[in-house]
């Protein structure tokens, strides 16, 4: 065996099944299944790969219903991270499918413009605007779709405003800048949450920090989970680009699911000649919202908050980028709050990107055991820094009838930054 797939039997033959990774896994803890956590899922790899026992093609499930949380790695004796197992997994399993049409569709044409990305907003708006989407979901005719259509409830409702370059206008230039920084928006904030774009420029605005919002593209972080990690380097390779003209100190946003993949652009890219160099450059600029202003002095004197607030923490924050106390600092500071630290507070919630819309049962069976949590503390806030957790969380407490409202940090700190 040679090439990626040959590289990728050779770890898989590291896992020495000592089982540590199994009271760490989401799916473990909801299914007790053995097969679904890290040290299972591995031995059926291996099964593949190594041992030549079955097909890869007959692992689909294996392969994708896999969080990629890398909460199994935390202690792992043999160092192993599952998340770029499973990925190398799915792209191997895309490879020998051959159906590229669709994935380089979406990712290297629809993600990779901003202008179209805005225009298939804009049906999505228009379908919200007609009662068509409503419509549809009380009739039951979404679950017709599958998982898909299950969890078309958890969009929400697209507002005015969306688009990157109605976003740029909102930067501007500042007096007496002390830091100069891109905003890297993301697809979210650009198409579905502008205010949440336009309170992260006031935030950044405040602390003395001049934004320009350049048009990048999606940061590629659903495409390898897809197993095209080839459209991922495409998309790379345009943000690089961009990003070279740029005279700026930080790339800033406040999205965990960009910050940690537009960090590991230099690994992404590391076997391109061209490209390793920039990406490498690239990536050492890139900052969480939350490590940035935590970094530069956070400001004090903000409106108070008087509620009970707790905080979730994106699996691509705190597990993939170690970045945990920020945000706590940064709600902690606020006046009036009272922060409640969640127990698994770094457990997955169920949204892993897309997941809900590829495992729905699944996704509910993990939100559900968050939401256990959240319930028994009480909190009137819950926080978190990701879209995706926001959206999953925000369901989770609907579906349970929570009194609590879900919001993201950047929401909660523009909310003391202008008087509480």
């Amino acid at each position: 065996m040679t090439g990626e797939a040959g590289d990728l039997a050779k770890v898989l033959l590291r896992c020495n099944k000592c089982g540590f990774c199994l009271a760490h896994c989401p799916i473990y803890k909801v299914t007790g299944m053995e097969w679904t956590t890290a040290r299972g899922r591995i031995s059926l790899l291996r099964s593949a790969l190594v041992d030549k026992q079955v097909d890869l093609g007959e692992l689909e499930g294996a392969v994708s219903n896999c969080l990629t949380c890398n909460a199994c790695v935390d202690d792992c004796p043999a160092g192993l991270q599952t998340a770029d197992i499973i990925g190398a997994a799915r792209e191997e399993m895309q490879k020998r499918r051959g159906d590229h049409g669709m994935s380089r569709l979406v990712f290297q044409k629809l993600l990779a413009s901003p202008s179209l990305m805005q225009k298939a907003t804009g049906l999505l708006r228009v379908a919200d605007a007609t009662g068509v989407r409503p419509a549809l979901r009380k009739t039951g005719l979404t679950r017709l779709i599958g998982d898909p259509g299950k969890a078309e409830a958890m969009v929400p409702r697209v507002a005015r405003g969306t688009g990157l370059q109605r976003i740029a206008r909102l930067a501007g230039r500042i007096e007496k800048p002390k830091y100069r920084v891109a905003y890297f928006v993301g697809c979210y904030a650009a198409n579905l949450a502008p205010a949440e774009a336009a309170a992260t420029i006031r935030i950044l605005h405040r602390h003395q920090v001049e934004v320009t919002v350049p048009q990048f593209v999606c940061c590629g972080i659903p495409a390898p989970a897809y197993g095209d990690a080839e459209s991922a380097r495409v998309l790379a390779r345009k943000n690089i680009g961009l990003a070279s003209k740029l005279d700026v100190e930080a790339i800033v946003t406040p999205c965990a699911s960009c910050s940690s993949f537009l960090k590991e652009y230099g690994k992404l890219l590391a076997g391109d000649a061209e490209w390793a160099g920039k990406a490498r450059d690239f990536s050492g600029k890139v900052k969480d919202l939350s490590e940035f202003l935590v970094n530069i002095g956070l400001l004090t004197g903000t409106g108070t908050i008087d509620k009970r607030v707790t905080y979730h923490d994106p699996c691509h924050l705190a597990r993939y980028q170690k970045i945990r106390q920020p945000p706590r600092t940064i709600l902690k500071s606020i006046p009036g709050v009272e922060f409640i630290e969640l127990r698994e507070a770094d457990m997955c919630c169920g949204a892993a990107g897309t997941y809900g819309f590829k495992n729905h049962d699944l996704s509910m069976k993990v939100l559900a055991r968050k939401m256990g949590e959240v319930e028994r503390i009480g909190p009137d806030l819950v926080v978190s820094s990701c879209p995706a957790c926001i959206m999953q969380l925000s369901f989770g407490a609907r579906r349970r009838k929570l009194p609590v409202q879900t919001l993201s940090l950047v929401e909660v700190l523009d909310q003391a930054l202008s008087g509480g």
